[in-house]
């Protein structure tokens, strides 16, 4: 038997050689073969193969736990930076970055890393608290660290007096402080012959004012237990201490950063990791790789400044554009497909600002369609300057708005004029003024990937907030 695919991973003859040993277990004495062989260039996109590749790209969307339970590290890319081997180490880190930028993808290959070295884990996925401000919600997520990590017989009885505190409708932050010495010793019964690991993962959806309150909780019976913190989360929604109360994990002192954004100031280093995800993702399906899936040279880069440096973008505008592609009955993806991907997904992105920050939402909208006047309408350019100005409300809005994925830094720091005037330059997401949005004569700034000239950068308008 032939098995013909339009590309050989290693990974298959493997597959191969156990499918046929459970159903011929002596194929020696039996004469029965299989073997594997190259298709012929065909209909890449329209092919099993292609279908496969969407659906893989897919499963990357929404990374937890339980994600790619079998074949995790044959799926998985190195970050740019290498942060990896720092993810593993034993400290507490704290990853940002944008949403989609992989920082639980990161958290889910340290968890895989020391899991499978026999170290005890517990996985909060912080989404279920979702907004919560109250007091119990230190309680909920201190139980459920609690549940996952000391769930043996010997511990039941004491565990169980400690949860039944921890989950009283009067608990409060001071009843939970004066139980943490009994969890800090329940705990250390866990933790004598190895280390173990806490993941909160997306930490940033609950209020900010909590979020000091319940780093402090759970940092005062993991310090000096062999406990280790691994976060997610977006920086700009963050409050990892409260300088005020002295209560919460100080950067550098109790918690190191890790930052995934790799934004658009070094474009060509951006356009090479992104297209090893995708590559990856392409030989897990049995592709070749993902450029004999484009028209031509132009679809990656275009792909790139859609996305923005942003993986899970990536990998969900090309998904997109694959099948858009196929539905007018093209044989590969063009650079219009991009664009109509990076259209649609605007709707997406502008959920998401509503979603985490929902209180902010309409500020950062108003100052968006500001921006986009601006560029579109003013200017005819899609990127701009800002002055750099930390404590300017409107300032900061753009920095949020860079977080959300609809603005994209290009330059972080250039002077154009006077001395001591440092400016950010910036790109509006392309969704906003291509594909179904498609606006007349917007130049697209530097369309390939090599990094914009200082002279290139000076000479874009700049956007007035004071």
């Amino acid at each position: 038997m032939v098995i013909s695919v339009s590309y050989i991973p290693k990974r298959l003859y493997s597959l191969l050689n156990t499918a046929i040993e459970s159903v011929v277990p002596d194929r020696e004495t039996s004469g029965a073969i299989a073997t594997l062989s190259k298709l012929p260039k065909s209909n890449l996109l329209d092919g099993p193969e292609a279908k496969l590749l969407i659906r893989t790209l897919s499963e990357g969307q929404n990374v937890s736990r339980h994600s790619y339970p079998d074949d995790f590290f044959e799926r998985y890319t190195f970050s740019v930076g290498g942060a990896e081997e720092q993810i593993t180490a034993k400290a507490n880190h704290i990853v940002f970055g944008r949403r989609g930028a992989g920082k639980s993808m990161l958290l889910l290959y340290a968890l895989k890393k020391v899991e499978g070295e026999g170290h005890p884990c517990v996985w909060v996925d912080v989404q279920l608290y979702n907004d919560r401000s109250d007091e119990a919600l230190c309680g909920d997520i201190i139980a459920q660290i609690l549940r996952d990590l000391a769930h043996t017989d010997s511990a039941s009885i004491e565990l169980g007096n400690i949860l039944t505190d921890l989950e009283s409708p009067s608990v409060t932050v001071q009843s939970i402080r004066k139980i943490l010495p009994r969890i800090k010793r329940l705990l250390s019964n866990f933790t004598s012959d190895k280390s173990a690991y806490i993941f909160l993962d997306d930490f940033h959806v609950i209020d900010r004012r909590i979020q000091p309150i319940v780093l402090d909780l759970i940092y005062a019976f993991s310090r000096g237990n062999k406990i280790y913190l691994k976060i997610s989360s977006i920086e700009t929604l963050t409050n990892t201490f409260d300088s005020t109360k002295k209560i919460g994990l100080e950067v550098s002192q109790d918690v190191q950063v890790l930052r995934l954004d790799n934004n658009l100031t070094s474009p060509d280093m951006t356009f090479a990791h992104l297209q090893k995800i995708l590559d990856a993702h392409a030989n897990y399906a049995c592709l070749p790789g993902v450029r004999r899936l484009c028209s031509s040279g132009d679809v990656l880069p275009r792909l790139t400044w859609v996305a923005a440096g942003v993986p899970r973008d990536a990998m969900n505008l090309f998904a997109q554009s694959m099948r858009r592609a196929v539905s007018e009955g093209k044989r590969q993806v063009t650079v219009s497909n991009v664009n109509m991907a990076s259209s649609e997904n605007l709707t997406t992105k502008i959920k998401d600002l509503e979603l985490d920050s929902s209180d902010a939402a309409d500020l950062l909208k108003e100052e968006l369609e500001k921006i986009k006047k601006f560029c579109v309408e003013e200017n005819k350019i899609n990127a701009f300057l800002v002055e750099i100005l930390p404590r300017n409300d409107r300032y900061k809005n753009i920095i949020e708005l860079v977080q959300m994925r609809l603005l994209h830094v290009i330059s972080d720091g250039i002077t154009p004029g006077d001395a001591g005037r440092k400016f950010l330059a910036l790109i509006l997401d392309y969704g906003m003024y291509t594909g179904i949005r498609a606006a007349q004569s917007v130049e697209l700034f530097n369309q390939k990937t090599e990094r914009a000239s200082y002279r290139e950068l000076r000479s874009l308008p700049t956007y007035k907030i004071s």
